[in-house]
């Protein structure tokens, strides 16, 4: 991973989607924590997918 290439809203995303997941999870919320949980992979995936483009 490539630290140069993270920019804030990327990051921004993450931080938001990390911190609603862990509370969802503190909280019991199980379908709440399941769906930030594949919103999260879904970005991620999705930035790596446009990261890897543009080295190209």
């Amino acid at each position: 991973m490539q630290f140069e290439k993270l920019d804030i809203v990327n990051l921004v995303v993450v931080i938001g989607l990390c911190i609603g997941l862990i509370m969802a999870i503190f909280y019991d919320k199980s379908e709440l924590s399941t769906n930030i949980a594949v919103g999260l992979l879904g970005w991620l995936g999705g930035v790596i997918k446009t990261t890897s483009k543009d080295k190209e």
